[in-house]
């Protein structure tokens, strides 16, 4: 069986390599300890997959059955939430009673608690008191959340170690479905409604209790004095509380506080509708991830901390408890593009005016803020692209005519393809970027910072910023900014490069100092010897596009290489390919 260390390194090493060095600091032990662990995973993998490592140096995993690699690391995961599952059902567990039910050893269990208790440390109070053992120092309304959150994971597994049947299971959602119960708890799946009345019934200790009275209310004295009826009556005052003002006036104090547009009214409309069903259904468990599925931070890292601070106001506001920040950040990197983003202007150069037409109307509805301009004649050609704003050239004509012109250009056939459409969509998402390399990256600025191997991330930051600022290169504010963003963790770190940030209101969009450190350092669990201290205007649609190029441009080198970059012109020849 994975230990919980074991778990953290498959984890890692699934969404990319690692260094020995890097994997013992996740882990908080020794380069030893994690080669004996390394081995020990893949004497349990066998078939499944294995953990090999690079010439270039640091490990990876090869998965070879994905299936059996899923059930297995969702065995041991189990684990974790078993221990969840039994501090809800007793005030006490000790580490015997605990390993009488798991199965584990007492020193497996002891590990899985100190995990539990840091994993979940913003989230739950686990406890101990001496000659008594573990517990959950919570409310019952938030045991009863935990245990629906449980149950709605994988409703077979905890039903069973709860004593409901498959059966009684399958009859509760069935009559729900019938009665509505959308009529009585808005907002909320049918299934996740059969999750938090299983929970309260067996913290009620309920366990025959009538669904669809309970449901309905026809037992309302019975109800008025029961778990799920006042949580029900809780959250649906919290939910009727949700207004698209209230949401409004949260996005103005942001936009002010950044100063910049954040929203608009669909962005306010997907806000109420989320936090409606974020109320309905409170999410407590860890959502742990198998893959990383989402780049939000990466590719807007601005839409990702508009996310964070939303969150915070909102369960200010609303005393709502909310941790999805990635899925909030969707929300805004999605308006943001919808407020900023204005149409590139394309040149269709043709010499078949009904190819063209036909070529303009796929460009167009397959590729969003595009406006494509036909142009017929040479003469013609040259007049747009001194008139106009030309991004891009398309030579359609049949004989692909040769023309001087700075603009870049895509040769295309008769019809276009789905891989042209693909190119075209890249070149203009990276040809801002590239244009402006050397403004964006100045090599002026370019350093070198000489931290000692001891300091942490948030002392390299403060010196790095405090050199910068008597250089005139950061305000005070700026400066100010920087550290406070790094302060509060979700650190930018594109494959081992570091991205400190901030807003600022100066004319040029975007504009980063390359800094090289004398000793790697851990930000956000991933090891980084080389950092881009950035600032950008948020007002300028440039910024959106800056962060996805690096984040893109950036990943298709090796982690190494990108490690092993010393100076300002290593890094300017991995992001101008």
């Amino acid at each position: 069986m994975l230990n919980q260390r074991q778990v953290q390194i498959m984890d890692r090493l699934e969404n990319e390599k690692a260094s020995g060095l890097e994997l013992a600091k996740l882990t908080g032990t020794s380069k030893r300890t994690i080669l004996r662990d390394i081995s020990q995973i893949n004497h349990i993998l066998q078939t499944i997959g294995e953990i090999t490592s690079s010439q270039a140096g640091g490990y990876q995993l090869d998965i070879r059955d994905k299936a059996a690699y899923t059930n297995l690391l969702h065995q041991s995961m189990y684990d974790d939430e078993l221990i969840l599952l039994e501090l809800l059902r007793h005030d006490f567990r000790t580490l015997d009673d605990l390993a009488a039910t798991l199965f584990l050893s007492k020193a497996l269990i002891s590990e899985k608690i100190v995990f539990l208790r840091g994993h979940y440390e913003n989230r739950l109070q686990i406890k101990s008191k001496p000659n008594y053992g573990h517990y959950l120092d919570e409310s019952p309304f938030r045991k009863m959340i935990l245990l629906a959150n449980l149950i709605d994971k994988n409703p077979p597994f905890f039903c069973e170690r709860l004593g409901i049947s498959v059966n009684d299971y399958a009859t509760l959602l069935d009559g729900i479905r019938k009665v509505d119960g959308a009529l009585y708890y808005p907002n909320i799946h049918s299934a996740h409604l059969a999750s938090l009345i299983l929970a309260a019934s067996i913290l009620e200790d309920e366990p025959n209790m009538d669904w669809h009275q309970h449901l309905v209310g026809q037992n309302k004295q019975a109800d008025a004095r029961g778990l799920m009826a006042f949580f029900m009556e809780a959250q649906q005052r919290k939910s009727a509380a949700v207004s698209p003002q209230k949401v409004q006036e949260i996005l103005q104090g942001l936009a002010e506080q950044y100063s910049t547009p954040v929203y608009d009214l669909e962005l306010v409309e997907q806000l109420v509708g989320h936090l409606k069903r974020s109320i309905a259904y409170p999410i407590i468990l860890h959502d742990r991830k198998l893959h990383n599925i989402s780049n939000i931070k990466a590719v807007y890292p601005l839409a990702f901390d508009l996310s964070i601070a939303f969150v915070s106001s909102a369960n200010e506001v609303f005393g709502i408890e909310l941790y999805d920040i990635d899925l909030i950040g969707l929300y805004f990197s999605c308006a943001m593009e919808r407020i900023k983003q204005s149409a590139a202007r394309v040149i269709l150069f043709s010499d078949q005016y009904a190819v063209a037409s036909i070529n303009k109307q796929m460009i167009e509805k397959e590729l969003q803020s595009i406006e494509i301009i036909v142009v017929m004649h040479r003469q013609e050609l040259q007049t747009t692209l001194q008139d106009q704003d030309i991004k891009l050239i398309l030579n359609n004509h049949a004989t692909f005519q040769e023309f001087e012109t700075d603009v870049a250009c895509i040769d295309i056939k008769q019809v276009i393809t789905k891989a042209e459409l693909r190119s075209i969509q890249d070149t203009l998402e990276k040809i801002d970027v590239r244009k402006n390399i050397r403004t964006f990256f100045p090599e002026n600025l370019a350093m070198d910072y000489h931290n000692a191997p001891e300091e942490d991330w948030n002392t390299i930051v403060q010196g790095i910023c405090r050199e910068l600022e008597a250089r005139d290169i950061l305000s005070s504010d700026e400066a100010m900014k920087i550290q406070e963003r790094e302060q509060k963790g979700n650190n930018l770190v594109i494959n081992h490069l570091a991205l400190p940030h901030c807003t600022t209101q100066r004319n040029q969009a975007f504009f980063a100092v390359f800094v090289h450190l004398a000793e790697a350092v851990l930000v956000d669990g991933t090891l980084v010897h080389n950092a881009l201290v950035a600032c950008v205007n948020p007002n300028v649609s440039t910024e959106l596009k800056v962060f996805s190029y690096l984040y893109y441009v950036l990943n298709e080198h090796d982690s190494e290489d990108i490690l092993s970059l010393t100076d300002y012109a290593a890094f300017i020849d991995c992001i101008e390919g």
